[in-house]
């Protein structure tokens, strides 16, 4: 499968709490229902209280997403998708009311396993 993660910023003045809350329930269904082709869609959230190190994480993102496709013609359909304009003005409003837009850092990566 291919994959492409986000690094995803929330907006400074909502909380954790409601960060995760609206993502879960709002804005998750929404990508999910406008792009069909993506096969597998998970959300991990920063736990910078959780740190290793005394003081707590400063990562520069909030939340990792991580979005697989069966193979590159679902990928391709994707792209195609997500750059039609009442698609993406529908995440962007979304996004508008819990994260930082401009600040999401999507690409593309080559993940290897151990068994």
């Amino acid at each position: 499968m291919l994959k492409l993660v986000a690094l995803i910023t929330a907006k400074p003045e909502i909380s954790r709490a409601d960060f995760i809350k609206h993502y879960e329930t709002t804005h998750a269904p929404l990508v999910q229902s406008l792009l069909p082709m993506i096969a597998e869609y998970r959300r991990s959230y920063v736990d910078s209280s959780a740190a290793s190190g005394a003081e707590p994480l400063s990562l520069g993102f909030d939340m990792m997403t991580e979005l697989w496709f069966e193979d590159q013609d679902a990928l391709d359909a994707f792209w195609i998708r997500i750059r039609t304009p009442e698609v993406i003005a529908q995440i962007r409003g979304d996004e508008a009311h819990f994260l930082i837009s401009e600040a999401t850092q999507l690409f593309q990566v080559d993940e290897h396993r151990s068994d």
